[in-house]
Formats: C-alpha cells, structure tokens, sequence
C-alpha cells in the first residue's frame, strides 16, 4: 500500500494568481518607475529651446586699456569659459569624484542607483551617490523649490529625463564646462573663472593639481568644505579626490594619472589660499567703476522716438550689465590708475590730514571735545549755518535713508524701488524688508550710541571699531580732506585714471565728476586765453599793478564796485608783464584783462570747451572762477591748451560687446575748436612760468606759484617742461593744481565735504600746498615707468610759430636755466616756496 503524501494540490487558477503575483513582484517596480517617467514627462519640463538655451547669469566685465580686468558687474560673479581654458586637472578631478562612468552612461548611471540602492538595504552609507554630473547641472540650470516629499520624488523623475535630455542636446566636453561654469563656489565665486580668482589669484587654466582637488572637494558641499572656514575639513576632502583620482588610474577617460607616493606627497601640501576679496568697493578705481555702472544702466535704458531701446538685443529686450555679460572695454590704464591712488593717499595720510588735524585740534586744552569741531565758526559761519550743515547731512546718510525708506538697506536702490507693504519698507529689486519707523523713532537711533567701524588713517587697514551715535559719526567724517583726481591725454580725449576719493568703502560720493566746487584761480587762464585769442593782449602786454574796479549792478549785498586785491601784495603803479601776473597769480591784472574782454566772451570759449551751456553766468567775477565745475568739466576744458586749441570731450569707455564678442556700442569721439594753436601755445608757455617761475623785469622779482613741483621736496624734483595752475578758492575752502604736460593732462582737487570745514591759513590751504603734492607724486611715478612711454620733452610749437617769453622786451626767467643745471637750492632761494593765490 502506498504512503500518503504531504503535497498540497493547487488549481490551476491558484497557480495562475500566484505567477501574476511574482511576474508583478518582479516586474511592478520597472512597471511603476516606468509609469512615473510617463506621468513626470507630460509635467512642466525644459522645452528644447530652453535647454539648449539656458538662462545663464554673467558678470559684465569692465577692461582696462592693458587688457586687465578693472572689475565687473553682477548678480553673480560669473564670466563663462571654454572646455580648453580649464586645467585639465579640474576636468580629471571632477569625472574621477562626481561621476568616474561619465563617458558610459546618458544621463542615468543605472549602476550606481542600484549602488545606492544596496547601500539603503544594508544600511550602509559609504556606497557613494547615484547623482550623474548631468542630473547635478540639471539641478543647476533648472533649481528645485521647496517641496513635500512627493513633490521632491517627482522632481527626482523630472531631473533624469532633463539629464538625458541635456545628454543629447550636449557633447561631454560641453556638458562639463557648463557644470563648471555654473557651480557656486561661494564668496561671490559663481563658476571655476572666478573661483579660480577668488581662491588663488589665477586663471582656470592655471590651477595645480592640488588646487584644482580643492575645488572640486567643494562640489560635494561648499559650505561643509569652505577653505576659509573649515581649513581641515577642505583638506580632508581634497584628499578623497585625490584618492579618487588613484583609484581611477585605470579609466580611460582620465588623462592625469598619479602614482603613490605622489599622492602622499599632494595631501599633505598646504592649502595655500591667496583669496582675493570681491566686493564693489574693493580692487582699483572704484569710484569710476561706480560712476561706469550709473552711465552705462542709463545707457542701456535709452529709447528712441518709437519706444524701442536704442540698445536692444535680437528679440527687442534690453541689456541687464548686472546679467548679460558684457564686456565694457575703458581708456583706464591700471598702471597709471595704481599710481594716481597711491599719490592722493600718501599725500593725505602721511602729509595734509596730520596737518588739518593739528590746525583742528578737535579737543580743548582740558580735554574736552570743542562743541563746533571740525567747523569753523567766526563772523561769516555762524551757529545757524552749521546746524543746517548737519541737518542735511543727517537727511543724506544711509542709516536715515534706510529707515526712513528711501533707500534698500542691502542693494542700495532708491525710493523708485521702495514699497510699503504690512508694516515693512520692501525692495522691489532684491526683496529685502526693513521696519518701518516713526520720526520720533529715527531721531532717536540717529542719536544713540551703538557699535560701529570708521574710519582712520592712523588704524591698521584704515579702519577700528568704536561706540559712537550715528550723529556724531557724520561729524566725525566732515573732519576728513577728501581729494578728486582725472588724468587724460590731450590728444585722444583718453582718460587714463581716476580717483574720486580717498577710501571709496567709507566716502562713496565721486569728486572727479559727480560733485563740482569753486574753481579759484584755476580758472584765469581761460581768461587770459580769450584775451590772446581775440588779440586783446599778448603774453608781453603789460598793466599797471593798481587797484581795478569794475561796476557790478547794486543789490541788497552789492552796494559798491568789485575791485579784487592780491593778498599780501601792495599796489605799487609799476608795469606787470601778463606772463608773470598768470605765474603770480594776481587778482588785480585779471580783473584789467576782463574789463577789456567781455565776459560773455570768455563764457562762450568755455561752452566749446565741454562746460554745459548757460550754466556760466557771464559776470566780472567768473575771471577769478567765482563758479563752481568739477573736476572733470576744469581738466577736460584746459586740456584743449595741450591740443592745440581743439577740445575733445573726456572718454574713458571705447565700445561695448556682447557676451559673443559682438560690438554693441561705439563711443565717437565729440570734439569743438576752442581757440586758434597759436593761442593755446601762448597760454602752455605762459602757464609754464606758474612752475618754473618767471622775473618781473621792472623790480627783479620772482614769481611761480606751482613752483614747489621744482623744489626737494618727495613729491617734487620734476624738471620737464610743466604748464599749470594752481587754485586756491576764497577762505581755504578749495585747493586745485591742473598740470599740463604734452601726452598727460592732470587735474587735482582737495577740500573737506562742506566748504565751511577747512584750514585756517592761507599758507596751508592753498592750491600749491593741498593739491600740488598730489600731482607731484603721481607724475613722478609715472615718468619713473618707462613702459608707459609718457614723454618729457616740451610742447610742440605751431609752424611757422615760435612764442617764446624771450620775444618779450627784457625777459628773465625765474629758474628755468637753474632747473636745467640741477641747482635748485639757488632756485628756491630765487622764487620762494609759499607764493599764495587766493580767488575773492
């Protein structure tokens, strides 16, 4: 009899079920991941265009003249670069760590999600992540928002179809320069250009191999492995790519192959950072860049009859210079810009401000703090006036524009951008919200003492902390001399520097365009120069040295004459030769030369020399420059006498492209006749007595108000041919030296922010004593650098022209033939140092 058995029959229809079950046990998570790929690719995806096309944030970059980056403009600092401008080591470097089967897979690495996929099994971590290198700059080109956990495995789905996508649309080589071109690498370092930068002062093409290890150790989690903040942990991680790149000695697609020992010699190497801050207010010429970006922006934003941008892409849109970009090619050479900076600060911080804190003394012989320091107060300034001074420089700072709502506290963007909205001031631009606050309130913070950075010139890096009210901070900052200096070359209009301040983090206004002050005696040669051109006078015509009045109509403050004086000089009735009352700057003969010349005549020369048209007022007193102009308007105007009477307008950008090299703006050159070249010969020999010194002939004197450039002093010494003038505005409220060579033009301002702030003598606030030292140190650096070729010869005269002061009936100079020799003890004891000149 047969045993009975324990098996268990199953129908057909049972057996059947079961095999549905383990076919869908089997096959139902590739059914379901291919029903999820189904779903996702009928969501909101990157049409082809826009992969092809990605939007891309780019640096607008500003170039100097010698092919240097000045700086840029941006959202973020990137500038994109080609796969053969990157080191090869970067390249290596990031296939080994992000992704080693790069060149295997579409998009999808199969292989390592199963990876990853054991690793959650097992619960171990260490199996590396399933993330392709084209997954990550998906990720990039395309940014996640917040999401729930089902939005986020959507997205997931999203990113392998955009991944594969941006697999057929790329080659390999650029699928990795895209990737690397997009990745923030913080510290405004948006792309390997300018991490390259930030990190180590060099170019993408240039990094080692340990740098480039670095950098790529950052892909993985800039934050957790920032060089600046976590030093150990950069190093620890620079060591897995390295590691990574051993491991891959055997892949192909990996041309850097390193062995052992070199290994162990690559991580321990120090990281050797040379960071490189990038900040709008860092590097050189901030002021210009600054007053760049505010005419470009306007610039871009112009539009013709039609409403359409006159600067406009394919489609019609304007350019954004903070995203498009562009290249912005200037005249600035950063040699001469290096210079000009360094001369305004070693004259104010070693020299001018020392002197006007001593002259101030900001605390009375008890130790107390003078109630109206830094002003001056006497008959003219009284108690009134400064308070006003102050209100409005307390209506003008950030702090009161912030809180008061006229200002965004983070992008700086005025009131246009500013929007009350639940209790907040908002930005617009960058979204960013400050309280809204009472009057009462205001006054108050501005009032109080709180923790603050200022400024300095005896602190290490210029500035120290301190506990000071905001209020006093304003007065604190109206005790210091700020300056304005444009260098530009006669012949091509090209401005070659620019500093319009003298530490642009703490005084952000420009002094070389965007302010104008009294002009003082810079002014006269225009006078001189409308004489000679109209042939009124020549520069061997002589006047009387007496009092000259002239009528001026009667007002409530005007009830006599105007008859100017000369400070310390008497009137003596003997013949003044015009070339040595230009050289001594004299009140008195200008005034007998504009009663001769219209003043409206002189007014009209100035509007063919770039001066804005009706802004002069044609009066007598404008001959002492009893006006005010900028900087800029005064260097450009007399740089006409170095161009043979022909003004060109100051250029200091030539063109602009496109991010693909593409022209899409051409400056052309904007030029007027101002006078004949006969004339603007006279005035440079004319105007080279003020540095050189010329001898009146009827009494043996000596005259040259510039001629300290002449003397031993640091900044002197110069003894090629130098046309000036020096500038001292009423009260040694102004100081200003133009010097006038043949290839450079340079005009140099020195004052405080208000007028009623200054120095208290005449022989310290001159022009000669504030300004000119600037000049000085700045030509004799420049005539030190042979490679600019800046050429010391003399001015060129007009053919069949040869003015000289030796036409002149009994002519002597001053010093020249004693400059010439080098002896310029005796040419000191000849002129003096301390001629003054001063405008009334």
């Amino acid at each position: 009899m047969p045993k009975a058995t324990n098996q268990i029959s199953l129908s057909k229809k049972t057996q059947n079920r079961i095999l549905i079950l383990l076919w869908l046990i089997i096959t139902g998570p590739v059914l379901g991941l291919m029903l999820m790929i189904l779903i996702v690719s009928f969501d909101d995806l990157p049409t082809l265009e826009q992969l092809e096309n990605p939007v891309s944030n780019l640096a607008s970059e500003i170039i100097s003249s010698d092919n240097q980056i000045l700086g840029k403009y941006y959202e973020q600092n990137r500038t994109n670069v080609e796969y053969n401008q990157i080191s090869p080591y970067v390249i290596d470097c990031l296939i080994a760590t992000e992704d080693e089967r790069f060149y295997n897979h579409s998009g999808v690495d199969v292989e390592a999600i199963f990876r990853v996929a054991k690793g959650v099994i097992s619960s171990n971590t260490s199996q590396g992540g399933g993330s392709t290198l084209s997954q990550q700059l998906s990720k990039m080109l395309f940014p996640r928002e917040k999401m729930n956990t089902w939005q986020m495995v959507k997205r997931k789905f999203k990113e392998w179809i955009i991944s594969t996508r941006i697999e057929k649309s790329y080659t390999k080589e650029e699928i990795l320069t895209m990737y690397l071109n997009q990745f923030d690498f913080l510290y405004n370092a948006v792309g390997i250009h300018s991490a390259a930068r930030v990190y180590f002062n060099t170019t993408p093409d240039s990094l080692k191999l340990e740098q480039a290890a670095m950098l790529v150790g950052m892909a993985k989690n800039p934050s957790m492995y920032n060089p600046l903040k976590f030093e150990e942990n950069a190093i620890k991680r620079r060591e897995v790519v390295l590691k990574q790149l051993l491991k891959n000695n055997n892949n192909p697609h990996i041309k850097t192959k390193i062995n052992r020992q070199q290994y162990d010699s690559l991580r321990l190497l120090p990281l050797a950072i040379n960071y490189q801050k990038v900040d709008h207010q860092e590097g050189l010429a901030p002021y210009f860049r600054e007053v760049l970006r505010t005419e470009i922006t306007q610039l871009l934003n112009e539009k013709n009859e039609n409403g359409e941008y006159k600067i406009r892409k394919k489609d019609g849109s304007k350019y954004d210079v903070y995203k498009d970009g562009l290249k912005i090619y200037t005249t600035i050479d950063t040699r001469m810009q290096k210079y000009a900076e360094w001369a305004v600060e070693e004259h104010l911080k070693k020299e001018l401000q020392k002197e006007f804190d001593k002259d101030h003394k900001r605390f009375d012989k008890n130790g107390q703090p003078k109630p109206n320091w830094p002003f001056v107060t006497n008959y003219k300034i009284t108690q009134e006036k400064v308070d006003e001074v102050m209100n409005a420089a307390i209506k003008r700072s950030d702090r009161y524009l912030v809180m008061s709502g006229k200002k965004c506290g983070k992008c700086e963007r005025n009131k246009d951008y500013i929007k009350k909205e639940k209790g907040n001031y908002v930005c617009t631009y960058c979204k960013h919200e400050t309280k809204i606050y009472t009057q009462d309130e205001i006054d108050k913070i501005m009032h109080t003492p709180t923790k603050m950075r200022v400024f300095s010139w005896y602190k290490k890096g210029y500035e120290f902390d301190t506990l000071m009210s905001p209020v006093d901070s304003i007065r604190y900052y109206k005790s210091f001399l700020l300056s304005g200096l444009i260098s530009m070359d006669p012949k091509t209009g090209f401005v070659k520097a620019w500093v319009g301040g003298p530490y642009f983090k703490h005084f952000k206004l420009d002094h070389v365009k965007q302010t104008r002050r009294q002009v003082g005696s810079t002014f006269k040669p225009f006078v001189y120069a409308a004489a000679f051109r109209d042939r009124l006078f020549t520069p061997c015509s002589e006047a009387p040295n007496i009092e000259y009045c002239i009528e001026v109509p009667h007002t409530a403050k005007t009830t006599k004459p105007w008859c100017p004086k000369n400070p310390g000089v008497a009137y003596t009735g003997e013949q003044v030769p015009l070339y040595y009352a230009l050289a001594a700057s004299w009140n008195n003969i200008t005034a007998y030369i504009i009663k001769h010349e219209k003043p409206a005549t002189v007014v009209k020369m100035l509007e063919n020399m770039g001066i804005p048209k009706g802004y002069l007022p044609p009066v007598p007193s404008i001959c002492l420059g009893a006006c005010e102009l900028s900087v800029y308007e005064m260097t450009g105007a007399q740089s006409s006498f170095a161009n043979k009477g022909v003004y060109i307008k100051p250029i200091y950008f030539t063109r602009i492209e496109d991010k693909n090299g593409n022209v899409i703006y051409d400056v052309e050159p904007e030029m007027s006749e101002a006078m004949d070249e006969e004339t603007a010969y006279m005035m440079l020999q004319i105007m080279k007595g003020v540095t050189s010194g010329v001898v009146n002939p009827h009494n043996g004197k000596a005259a040259g108000t510039a001629t300290r450039i002449r003397s031993n002093k640091p900044y002197g010494n110069i003894k090629a041919p130098i046309a000036g003038k020096t500038g001292t505005t009423n009260d040694q409220s102004d100081g200003w030296f133009i010097g006038i060579t043949p290839d450079l033009v340079t005009g140099v301002w020195v004052g405080c922010e208000d007028m009623i702030v200054r120095f208290s003598t005449t022989n310290l606030g001159q022009g000669a004593n504030m300004a000119l030292p600037i000049w000085g140190y700045y030509m004799n650096k420049v005539y030190a650098d042979k490679s600019l070729k800046i050429s010391q010869s003399d001015f060129e005269a007009p053919e069949g022209n040869s003015f000289d002061f030796a036409r002149c009936k009994d002519f002597k100079t001053g010093g020249l033939d004693l400059i010439k020799l080098g002896k310029i003890d005796e040419f000191e004891n000849l002129i003096g140092t301390d001629e003054e000149d001063e405008s009334q």
